[in-house]
């Protein structure tokens, strides 16, 4: 395994920019439980706080695939900077004014603002990769160690908001989150020699990496996956809550991203046969029913327990995406392309977020998880419909989409 994942860093600086990028997305798995855990320390009320939580991931929607598509235009950097600083301000203003015991209102315009103005790190990086590796089967381990280290950042990120909103102050959430996200942009601009090439100046603009076929069903895919991720973390936030073991929520939110953390570690490693459309649709297929094991929760260590069975599902599918996208989209668009699974997840935790806290206040975080149930079997009928809209369109110019030819990528 070892030697497996030691040679995608053979090229130069890769585990720099890697690094950087762990670094700066922590914060995507600090910022909405510390923003539950913020809201629901002042007011106990966990509807607004996944409202509000679903502010921030609703931000990103739009977002997310702006700012990337201006960095396949005018380079990374250009971009990062400039949007990091309007993230940060954000974020501080809403720090300020929850320490100012502000009315609850003032926080959703900045709120907002922090989660449009974050740029969507994994896919910068996974472009970078692209560069790095083009043409090499060490690509597919790249994007594998990739999920996997999302999933890291999704088992120390709810650890470290858990900690610190309950065992120092809430509101000390947002400002390591901010200090974080700035030190890892920071770095990763910095690294410009591992920078994709934006677009020469006066080359025309080119159509939106949406517009390609079956990227549409994919970015609904991924929706109805982050309505997976946001209702069950909302859910068993609350059910912890609800069972007086509030400080055990991170954890129990980490052995869900554990599961999938130890799966896309496990499927680097893998050589596969079958195509990369092939097994997004297998994968999806398995995620879809992994949540209906959440009917059998009873306490908080079965809780933990499912939690990490359902994230096995999680990284496998990620991988598989993100490899059929970079297929489906030409390299000009690729960190477009990359972003926009990525919006579909931000989309997805955003509504998932703000109907579950409510039904979890009203009726109990038991009866919350149909949220989580009904959103795990919508990825797979979504899977399906893009599987067969792909095999009847048929390969195009660029790639024969699922074909064993492409048996070496994700």
């Amino acid at each position: 395994m070892f030697s497996t994942y030691g040679a995608v860093f053979r090229a130069p600086a890769t585990a720099a920019f890697s690094t950087a990028g762990v670094v700066a997305r922590l914060a995507i798995a600090i910022y909405p439980i510390g923003i539950v855990l913020l809201v629901s320390a002042r007011t106990g009320d966990y509807g607004f706080a996944g409202v509000l939580s679903a502010c921030y991931i609703l931000g990103g929607a739009p977002g997310n695939p702006l700012l990337a598509r201006l960095a396949d235009r005018f380079g990374q950097r250009r971009v990062l900077v400039p949007a990091t600083f309007v993230h940060a301000a954000a974020v501080i203003t809403l720090a300020v004014l929850y320490q100012a015991k502000a009315p609850d209102w003032s926080y959703v315009l900045p709120t907002f603002v922090a989660g449009f103005a974050y740029v969507s790190i994994g896919s910068m990086v996974r472009a970078r990769w692209s560069l790095a590796l083009a043409g090499r089967p060490e690509l597919s381990t790249a994007y594998s160690l990739e999920s996997t280290l999302d999933e890291l950042v999704f088992v120390v990120g709810p650890l470290i908001a858990s900690v610190l909103a309950t065992q120092v102050s809430p509101v000390l959430v947002l400002y390591v989150a901010v200090v974080l996200t700035g030190a890892g942009v920071a770095w990763l601009a910095s690294q410009r020699a591992t920078e994709p090439p934006r677009h020469p100046a006066g080359a025309p603009r080119h159509p939106s990496a949406l517009r390609e076929r079956g990227m549409l069903l994919v970015v609904c895919a991924a929706a109805a996956m982050g309505a997976v991720f946001a209702s069950a973390e909302v859910t068993l936030v609350a059910f912890c809550g609800q069972h007086h073991e509030r400080g055990l929520s991170g954890l129990v939110i980490a052995c869900m991203a554990g599961g999938s953390g130890v799966a896309g570690l496990y499927y680097g490693t893998r050589s596969w046969r079958s195509g990369v459309a092939q097994r997004q649709l297998y994968h999806s297929l398995v995620f879809a029913v992994l949540p209906l094991l959440f009917l059998a929760v009873v306490n908080v260590g079965v809780a933990a327990a499912i939690a990490f069975v359902v994230g096995l599902g999680i990284a496998p599918t990620l991988i598989t995406t993100f490899g059929l996208v970079e297929q489906l989209v030409p390299p000009h668009s690729l960190t477009e392309g990359l972003s926009w699974p990525l919006t579909g997840l931000n989309i997805g935790y955003g509504i998932g977020s703000a109907l579950v806290g409510g039904i979890a206040d009203a009726h109990g975080a038991r009866v919350a998880f149909t949220v989580t149930i009904a959103a795990g079997v919508l990825t797979g009928i979504v899977a399906l419909v893009l599987s067969a809209r792909l095999r009847a369109s048929g390969p195009d110019s660029r790639t024969a989409v699922g074909s064993s030819e492409h048996a070496a990528l994700p």
